[in-house]
């Protein structure tokens, strides 16, 4: 995972999508934080940005420090199964 400043994190994360998703499929699913823990994503803890393919993009806040976020993308098998998280990118202020 890159560890980045918040203007490149912005920048990585891409463009906001705020249109109202349902991403329930993802709820519970581990992720490797910023801050070195693994935590759960819940899909009202997150931001969804564009991304290409079948794939989702997220930053998620990080539940013990408010000022450390990470920038997650979903893995899938056969394009459409969703697998796991990979971390790509976190900022800490």
């Amino acid at each position: 995972m890159k560890i980045l400043n918040k203007e490149e994190f912005k920048k990585a994360a891409g463009t906001p999508l705020f249109q109202n998703r349902d991403f329930s499929l993802y709820d519970g699913a581990p992720y490797e934080c910023v801050c070195g823990a693994t935590h759960r994503f819940s899909q009202f803890s997150g931001q969804h940005f564009a991304s290409t393919g079948g794939s989702a993009k997220f930053m998620v806040q990080c539940p013990d420090n408010e000022n450390a976020a990470t920038l997650i993308k979903t893995k899938n098998k056969f394009l459409i199964l969703f697998d796991r998280f990979v971390s790509l990118a976190g900022c800490m202020q």
